[in-house]
């Protein structure tokens, strides 16, 4: 064989040798790459779902608490009473957050999501404790922005005891309807706890004075309990993918 014929074979063999490494790069990319999937945790830690669900809150929620916020601080600028509209903000706050934790049942993605690893349990969780966290902000700035010293620990009481009385309603109205009504059974709990608010204020002003304050904290611990018994009735029925609750007409 002639120099220049071996080495346009061998040249021929590295080309061929060459091409034959790249194309097994590929399978080896992909085979690395499941392996990195099944090395990574198959739920998402607490703080990763906060996170996610943080960004995934629709804009409404965002919108009206911070319009809530706008009216606090132009009742104050104001020099309007801020206290006299401390209950009906507490429970407009409750059915912001009661928009988006009942948003899943509502739109019928509850079953879909309690097959996911993050389940509509986790999803309702983390969207109420970011909510949460939020109203609990705005209701420190209707306090303060109310009075100072005790004055401020009243009107704090008097916007929480409505809050947490909402809440608490609104999920249980949205468990105890279809689906697709969920949300609207929220709201529309969340409404009525705002009007029985500014009814109460009409009817007894008395209930809003200073010396009322034991009486609002009060209120607002037995609130507490009650949001809490339904949140935890709301999360074991998202567990289950809301299993037992009613049918909408659509479904019969």
């Amino acid at each position: 064989m002639r120099a220049r014929e071996r080495h346009a074979l061998e040249g021929a063999l590295r080309d061929h040798y060459r091409a034959g490494e790249a194309a097994a790069a590929a399978p080896r990319a992909l085979v690395e790459a499941v392996a990195r999937e099944l090395a990574r945790p198959a739920r998402p830690g607490p703080l990763e779902v906060a996170a996610a669900q943080v960004r995934r809150i629709g804009a409404a929620a965002w919108v009206l608490h911070g319009a809530l916020v706008l009216v606090v601080a132009a009742l104050a600028l104001s020099g309007a009473p801020v206290s006299s509209a401390a209950g009906a903000v507490g429970a407009a706050l409750a059915l912001a957050s009661l928009l988006e934790v009942t948003r899943s049942r509502s739109s019928g993605m509850a079953e879909l999501e309690a097959a996911c690893a993050v389940n509509a349990q986790a999803v309702a969780c983390a969207r109420a404790l970011v909510l949460g966290c939020a109203d609990a902000l705005a209701l420190l700035a209707l306090a303060l922005a109310s009075a100072g010293g005790s004055g401020a620990w009243t009107v704090l009481a008097q916007a929480l005891a409505p809050y947490l009385v909402a809440f608490g309603a609104g999920l249980l109205a949205a468990r105890r309807v279809a689906s697709a009504d969920a949300t609207t059974a929220a709201v529309v709990a969340a409404v009525g706890v705002c009007a029985s608010c500014v009814a109460l204020r009409g009817l007894c002003p008395a209930a809003f004075v200073p010396a009322s304050a034991l009486a609002w904290w009060l209120a607002a611990t037995l609130a507490l309990a009650f949001a809490t018994l339904e949140a935890r009735s709301w999360l074991r029925a998202a567990e289950s993918a809301f299993a037992d609750a009613p049918l909408g007409a659509a479904s019969l």
